[in-house]
């Protein structure tokens, strides 16, 4: 059985794997690229209009109000998303997950000196299969841990 991930994908990612469990792995690896990279607007790619993204700083309620609260991530030079381990079970044309992460926050402060804002989270998510793909429907965002860490690698606080 052949999943679509997004027939329109911007990137020529693949678009076909052979197991819904597959399809969301890259789907919540497309997320982290469109994070880092900043392109927001391809976030329908991974998101249904509709859908809901909980944060620490809110509830953001479809694909506009997640583009707005992304803005955020502008206040640093660079970020990195490394998704790690990740369980699905789906239920037909549903399936919920959760997806491990250490995010890196890369910043430079007025006197020069530079720091990663490291965040392990957990992302507790519900996908739904839908005629453009596999998309995610809810994404809470539960951050465990943040160090701060200068640039030769020394927790700051």
């Amino acid at each position: 059985m052949a999943v679509s991930l997004a027939p329109g994908t911007r990137t020529g990612h693949a678009r076909t794997m052979g197991e819904p469990a597959d399809t969301l792995q890259m789907l919540v690896r497309r997320y982290a690229e469109i994070v880092d990279t900043r392109a927001f607007d391809a976030f329908d790619e991974v998101f249904t209009t509709e859908a809901v993204l909980e944060t620490g700083n809110g509830r953001r309620v479809g694909l506009d109000e997640i583009r707005t609260a992304m803005q955020g991530l502008h206040r640093y030079e660079a970020t990195d998303h490394q998704v790690g381990a990740s369980t699905f079970a789906i239920d037909g044309d549903r399936a919920t997950g959760t997806v491990e992460c250490e995010a890196h926050h890369w910043s430079t402060n007025d006197s020069g000196h530079r720091t990663d804002r490291v965040m392990t989270i957990t992302y507790h998510d519900r996908y739904e299969q839908t005629p453009a793909g596999w998309r995610l429907t809810h994404r809470r965002l539960d951050i465990h841990r943040i160090d701060e860490v200068d640039a030769d690698g020394l927790r700051t606080r």
